[in-house]
């Protein structure tokens, strides 16, 4: 792990300003959860999200140590629980009171930036082509389409060919319950898309990905989509001819 770099991020990033994602709702309650302990306990002991996170490094996540992973979104660094100790991890987030707390936390661990991706990449230009594996869990439902894409093609300049990104989002269903719809709609993203959208997003900037749909996977009746795009260079060069 290179210490220096991971000062350097600290003391450049620490001058930046707290940042709220254009399609992000936090009024009302919802401003609660800017707060890093009152996310997490919600997100842990009233959603489930432990059971939730341990299912997904399983299924999804798939890291047997010793990758480079770059965690895009990554809050208060808690997806580090569930990740094997030797991979070098980078965390980026916008907001400056999930940084501190992640800092705080795992910075044994890894490190993380204040602000966003292109930020990072501006700082940091050496960082394309070497991540194993970009997560981005539950960012983009936060981000219009034309931000979103942005997210989606600096994610695949930061992966290695045959790299993957992974995504945990909120979708909505063709045919859903009105509770379900319901409680998804009141998330604090505002750019919720039904799995059609999310592929049509998605194959603005990837040729090879994969979609699945989760029902189940925290306490409340909640839809998730998981997406999963692999950097095919050799899909690319065929489809540029």
């Amino acid at each position: 792990m290179k210490t220096t770099a991971g000062n350097t991020y600290q003391r450049m990033s620490d001058q930046k300003e707290t940042m709220t994602p254009s399609g992000q709702d936090d009024r009302g309650l919802k401003k609660l959860l800017t707060h890093t302990r009152l996310y997490d306990f919600f997100q842990n002991h009233v959603l489930g999200g432990k059971k939730a996170r341990t299912w997904l490094a399983k299924n999804f996540w798939r890291l047997r140590g010793g990758e480079t992973v770059i965690d895009l979104g990554c809050g208060s660094g808690t997806v580090l629980e569930y990740l094997p100790e030797d991979i070098d991890y980078l965390g980026v987030d916008i907001s400056e009171n999930y940084v501190r707390a992640a800092r705080q936390r795992f910075s044994e661990r890894g490190r993380f930036f204040l602000g966003s991706v292109g930020d990072f990449l501006n700082q940091d230009d050496q960082r394309k082509g070497t991540a194993d594996v970009v997560l981005c869990n539950g960012l983009l439902h936060h981000l219009p389409d034309d931000e979103a894409i942005e997210v989606l093609e600096l994610s695949k300049r930061i992966m290695k060919p045959d790299g993957r990104l992974v995504c945990l989002e909120a979708t909505y269903l063709a045919h859903q319950t009105r509770i379900s719809k319901w409680i998804v709609s009141t998330d604090r993203g505002r750019c919720v898309r039904s799995e059609q959208e999310w592929k049509d997003l998605l194959g603005r900037v990837f040729n090879c990905y994969s979609t699945w749909i989760l029902t189940g996977l925290i306490r409340i009746p909640y839809t998730h989509i998981v997406i999963e795009c692999v950097n095919d260079q050799l899909s690319d060069a065929q489809s540029k001819r």
